[in-house]
């Protein structure tokens, strides 16, 4: 059985596809998991980000404190995955009006890490 097949993984799929707001996200999150899970994950998505935005390795490792591995990883699934990094940051830059990014005004990359953290 793989994992988005069980139980769990099913009700999780549809309490995100559930929340509404910002407010109703960042509180899911936060109940949901740790602070450091949140790092990671958007470290993650900020990276793929840089990615599509043609950053080199090195300059995503200074931005972000990502490791060469988790590049390299989130990479891979970005180029060859299942589509999830290229659908979410394509509907992000619709909704940001076409912007190659999704970032809000005066929002650097920088500071969704900071953000994180806390």
């Amino acid at each position: 059985m793989g994992f988005f097949e069980t139980e769990g993984a099913k009700l999780l799929i549809q309490a995100l596809l559930a929340l509404e707001t910002e407010a109703e996200c960042r509180a899911f999150l936060t109940d949901l998991m740790t602070g450091k899970e949140i790092q990671d994950c958007s470290q993650r998505l900020l990276v793929a980000s840089l990615l599509r935005e043609g950053q080199v390795y090195s300059r995503i490792a200074g931005t972000t404190g990502a490791s060469s591995a988790t590049i390299s990883r989130v990479n891979r699934c970005f180029v060859y995955g299942e589509g999830g990094y290229q659908k979410i940051l394509d509907r992000l830059a619709a909704n940001a009006g076409g912007a190659e990014t999704a970032l809000p005004a005066g929002v650097s990359p920088g500071s969704l890490l900071l953000d994180a953290q806390k």
